[in-house]
């Protein structure tokens, strides 16, 4: 018996195909990658990418495909989307940008339907090799911190999505440090002589009161306040981290009252009580190494989960990802130790349906699929995208 169908049928026959070929990418993410430094060959970080990509997201297996180059740019190694996803603000990990050989920090239109991409204009980053960028609670300002250039600016956004020139920048100073951790892992090299400060990240707080900021360089966590009327910062507090340590990333707990710190150089997980613009050390200082592990020690992403039930740490020379869990009042448990599935992990995130893990791996230029299950462990789902030196990764709707 043959099933004849109308043309009404056949229509929402095939209606409902696409649909369901539609839903099998329900998102989307842009991904930034290193490119060749043309002025130094031999540099750290230095990669084959071309800019910045889009790829699709397959809801049921959380794969990716698609990779379509969006931004022809030089090292767009950060950037973060604004709270209504129309722009999109990358940092340029350079430092050859104008007379004062700076970095800088480009601003993009996003079209929705597309994720084309559409140059707005580059500005002066107020420092060197900046490597983090996010948005102010306000939507008002960029905030960024510079590596080398060692300081963190505050760059004005426009009513147009454009930017400014940087309304501050602070240039934290103090006494050098050459200490290396004294809690680092067994077999630990020292850290480089002669440290400076090193801008690594900055971040508005979840009450958006306050503006915290990591120097790698000095082993000092920054609180300020920003004026939304001046774009100025103003020193709330300094805290100190243990000598050679290197804070380099952090996160917050939901409610704002934990603060996670991740040490680049001990490779350490230290929890601290947050209020009023001040750390207070919860007394807990957690290798995101396996226990016994003894060898060359780098962590460099610290990710909380939405849920603030776990935090993760990427862990550079190992190549594995740290799970902590979180119990009540914010202390953290080891729960965990999985590999990245690739070399040198330079960040982590998660989608935001929290079903999916990704594992940026720089030096095998792959990004890893993880699935996390109801324990929050990131457990390998056997894909992977091939993509030149990837450094970040942030989802658009």
């Amino acid at each position: 018996m043959k099933l004849r169908l109308g043309a009404a049928a056949l229509a929402a026959f095939a209606t409902g195909l696409m649909a369901g070929a539609s839903s099998a990418y329900a998102a989307r993410a842009y991904i930034g990658t290193y490119t060749p430094n043309l002025v130094d060959p031999r540099a750290y970080a230095n990669g084959r990418g071309e800019g910045i990509y889009l790829v699709n997201i397959d809801d049921a297996t959380g794969a990716l495909s698609g990779l379509k180059l969006v931004a022809k740019d030089v090292s767009p190694a950060w950037f973060a989307l604004s709270a209504d996803h129309k722009f999109l603000y990358s940092i340029n990990e350079i430092d050859t940008y104008g007379p004062g050989k700076s970095g800088s920090i480009t601003a993009y239109a996003v079209d929705a339907a597309s994720g084309a991409l559409r140059k707005l204009n580059t500005v002066d980053s107020g420092g060197a090799s900046p490597c983090f960028i996010s948005i102010h609670s306000s939507g008002k300002f960029a905030l960024v911190a510079n590596y080398a250039g060692g300081s963190f600016a505050v760059i004005p956004i426009k009513a147009d999505g454009s930017l400014g020139e940087a309304s501050d920048v602070v240039k934290p100073g103090g006494p050098t440090n050459s200490a290396s951790a004294v809690d680092a892992p067994p077999g630990q090299g020292p850290s480089e002589p002669n440290r400076i400060t090193r801008g690594h990240m900055i971040l508005t707080d979840p009450s958006g009161q306050y503006v915290v900021g990591d120097d790698a360089g000095l082993d000092k966590i920054f609180v300020w306040r920003l004026s939304t009327e001046t774009g100025r910062l103003t020193e709330v507090s300094v805290t100190t981290a243990l000598a050679g340590s290197a804070p380099r990333h952090f996160g917050f707990s939901p409610d704002g009252k934990t603060l996670y710190q991740i040490g680049e150089y001990n490779a350490r997980l230290t929890t601290y009580g947050f209020a009023d613009g001040k750390l207070t050390p919860k007394g807990q200082s957690l290798s995101a190494m396996p226990d016994g592990y003894q060898g060359s020690g780098s962590a460099s992403r610290l990710l909380v989960s939405a849920d603030g039930r776990h935090v993760y740490s990427a862990n550079r020379t190992h190549n594995s990802i740290a799970t902590f869990a979180i119990a009540r009042g914010g202390i953290a448990k080891k729960h965990a130790t999985t590999p990245t599935e690739g070399e040198h992990p330079r960040s982590l995130t998660i989608d935001p349906t929290a079903k999916f893990f990704y594992s940026l791996n720089l030096r095998a230029n792959n990004i890893a699929t993880f699935r996390l299950g109801p324990n929050g462990v990131p457990k390998f789902t056997g894909k992977f995208l091939a993509v030149s030196a990837p450094a970040v990764m942030v989802f658009l709707p």
